[in-house]
């Protein structure tokens, strides 16, 4: 075995066998990795505090030969996100984030745009208002799927080419990704009409940071029709539901019901 070293973040946890754990992890030099965390879920552990999500770690990990799994060496904390595990909602939205990341690369397919992205979103997720997190969370899904080369073509219709200033009525095609014009539309069975500042505003959050982004005021109904957009075309892309989808709701309804800043 060799030994590697990496900052990473961690993206979820499960159990293997009484006292270890299965931990995947997203790495800035080697994307998505698994490791064996030795003696995790004993409370005295050494790792047991650093593998829990979100924190953004340094790890040392001994990597295994002939397809086993990677053994985690060492792993010292950078910052543990405790605004975000305190609070139910932004943990679900971290959880919704994870699970992006995990169900849309596979293993040791180093990014370190990504691996950016997704540092900054936690930490604005930790930070920002609530009202913002919905935004910061299109923000993400817009940028991420750009990295990943699944980007929504906004300019012009991706079938006929019609600028998008000349389409008087605009179609977002969930097959294609892209814009389509009134007439293409008609073909397109997979396909939802947006309006013409929603489509403004995935083009703002698609060139604009994550610190700007979150400043801005931004139409309730605007961010609804966005998020479904999102929603259905990422799923689409991935062939499956988002699970943690259901968690973020129920953390919303609670969120309503009891409000913490």
């Amino acid at each position: 075995m060799r030994l590697y070293k990496s900052e990473v973040i961690v993206l979820r946890d499960y159990d293997l066998g009484e006292q270890d754990k299965i931990v995947v992890f997203y790495s800035r030099r080697y994307g998505k990795i698994k490791v064996v965390a030795k003696g995790a879920r004993r409370i005295k552990s050494r790792f047991a505090a650093q593998v829990q999500p979100p924190s953004y770690d340094s790890v040392v990990i001994h990597k295994a030969t002939r397809g086993g799994l990677h053994t985690l060496s060492e792993c010292k904390i950078n910052y543990p996100f405790i605004g975000i595990r305190k609070n139910l909602l932004r943990f679900a939205y971290s959880c919704y984030l994870a699970e992006l990341i995990d169900k849309c690369l596979e293993e040791e397919q180093p990014n370190s745009h990504l691996f950016e992205l997704l540092v900054k979103t936690l930490y604005c997720l930790e930070k920002i208002p609530k009202q913002k997190l919905s935004l910061l969370m299109r923000s993400f899904e817009i940028k991420l799927l750009k990295i990943l080369g699944y980007g929504l073509y906004l300019s012009r219709c991706i079938n006929c080419g019609k600028e998008k200033g000349k389409i008087q009525s605009l179609f977002v095609s969930i097959k294609s990704g892209g814009l389509l014009c009134d007439d293409c539309q008609e073909e397109d069975k997979n396909r939802l009409e947006v309006s013409k500042k929603t489509v403004l505003l995935m083009n703002y959050l698609l060139h604009t940071s994550l610190k700007k982004t979150v400043q801005q005021n931004c139409d309730k109904a605007i961010e609804v029709e966005l998020e479904a957009i999102l929603k259905r075309y990422l799923s689409y892309q991935l062939s499956r539901e988002m699970i943690t989808s259901r968690f973020v709701c129920t953390s919303e309804k609670l969120e309503l019901k009891h409000p913490i800043i």
